[in-house]
């Protein structure tokens, strides 16, 4: 069965819970929302048991002189720190392919006019040009 896009986000109460005048339900996407909140329980649960180690006789997440309450805050500054690092070398990755593909034009369009010009520069177009080819890899 096809629903329509206001139909897929539509607030469903698939289990409803009534508590006196307080009406609680869960919905359609808090249940969805369970399995991400299981797996951080687990997380949290593997980390703070055993030592506060996710591996036994390895330090993980946290070394094994901080408090067993500092733990989850660890983890959680670890995971937070591991989304920024995949995010400042994807930075890192787009600024260095930009100055690469920037240098490949500059050259290319600097050996271009040259070759467009007269006397002994449609001859030395062949530097720039040498340089195109070997950052190309052609």
């Amino acid at each position: 069965m096809t629903y329509s896009p206001p139909e897929q986000f539509a607030i469903i109460p698939l289990i409803p819970i009534h508590i006196g005048n307080l009406y609680l339900s869960f919905i359609n996407s808090s249940l969805c929302m369970l399995p991400t909140l299981g797996l951080i329980l687990l997380l949290v649960h593997l980390v703070t048991s055993n030592g506060g180690h996710l591996i036994p006789n390895a330090y993980a997440f946290s070394p094994p002189w901080v408090p067993l309450l500092l733990a989850p805050f660890l983890v959680l500054l670890q995971v937070i720190s591991y989304c920024f690092r995949a995010l400042s070398l994807g930075i890192c990755l787009f600024a260095n392919m930009m100055a690469g593909h920037s240098l490949v034009k500059i050259s290319s369009g600097f050996a271009w006019t040259m070759l467009s010009m007269r006397g002994i520069l449609p001859l030395v177009h062949l530097v720039p040009l040498s340089i195109v080819f070997a950052l190309t890899g052609s």
